[in-house]
């Protein structure tokens, strides 16, 4: 005589799906945590440079030339 405990493992597998998607999701956050302070330095030098080009009156380089 067997008893079965889970007679519906359709709800079980739609469980595990969405705590391998929770730890993915952790995963990115924490990935993206650590190159936000890259990203704003890169932002803030960029609006360096533009600030510079403006206030020299300088023309950024183009590509073709």
């Amino acid at each position: 005589m067997r008893i079965k405990l889970f007679k519906n493992s359709k709800g079980q597998s739609a469980t595990e799906y969405m705590l391998i998607v929770a730890v993915v999701v952790l995963g990115l956050v924490s990935a993206a945590s650590n190159f936000i302070p890259a990203f704003n330095q890169a932002v803030a030098q960029l609006a360096q440079n533009v600030a510079g080009w403006i206030s020299t009156n300088q023309q950024m380089a183009s590509p073709n030339q």
